[in-house]
């Protein structure tokens, strides 16, 4: 998979006042690779990540999957690529509160992806304990730490293996222990399945596993 982005420019506007958040961003971003994206906050490290994910539209540029234009799709199409092809892990957890982790994990892709629920029970069970928290798999989100439903979420993003793997802040506010885990879990993950990894981050924790670093 490649994921390339040709002169993105996205703004918002706040009081009748044009502000530009990313301007002509140009990267080509390729499989088994690590990409950090770096830069203060306002910087527009999340805004470029959501518009690489289809989740936000540039006002100009292009972004191509495998020389594929996909940022002209309608919402149908590319709501079936990020189904598809990738996961995302938001800085918020998301989980759904009534369900337990196992139940959180195995949702979306049992429901979207016809995979069976056996099926797909084993592989959260696998990547769980890749993550070091297969015990906390019946419990309930309000029964864990905020690094234990960050790496719950990782699971849920990564269960449909997808070919990219978007993070956003995914360490941000936690102990050195989940943050170590987390590190160590994307590193191993991206480069043993020949995914890719684009990462943001604030921080330094990331530095020594990106294969590119992109400062903002």
């Amino acid at each position: 998979m490649i994921v390339k982005a040709e002169n993105i420019f996205k703004s918002y506007k706040k009081n009748k006042i044009t502000l530009p958040v990313i301007k002509d961003f140009n990267y080509e971003f390729k499989d088994n690779h690590i990409y950090l994206i770096k830069g203060f906050s306002g910087k527009g490290k999340t805004t470029i990540l959501s518009i690489l994910a289809l989740l936000d539209k540039e006002d100009s540029g292009k972004i191509y999957y495998n020389d594929k234009l996909v940022s002209d799709m309608d919402s149908e199409e590319k709501c079936r690529v990020r189904r598809e092809e990738i996961g995302i892990v938001f800085q918020k957890y998301n989980l759904l509160q009534g369900l337990t982790v196992l139940e959180n994990i195995i949702l979306v892709d049992v429901s979207t992806q016809n995979l069976k629920k056996e099926e797909a029970t084993l592989k959260a069970i696998e990547i769980l304990r890749m993550l070091q928290v297969e015990e906390k798999k019946d419990c309930y989100p309000h029964e864990l730490s905020g690094g234990e439903q960050q790496r719950v979420g990782i699971a849920r993003a990564i269960l449909k293996n997808p070919r990219i793997c978007i993070f956003d802040e995914p360490v941000s506010n936690l102990d050195d222990k989940n943050i170590d885990i987390i590190v160590k879990f994307i590193n191993n993950y991206c480069h043993q399945k020949d995914r890719m990894a684009i990462i943001s981050s604030h921080s330094e924790h990331f530095d020594e596993i990106a294969d590119n670093i992109i400062n903002l």
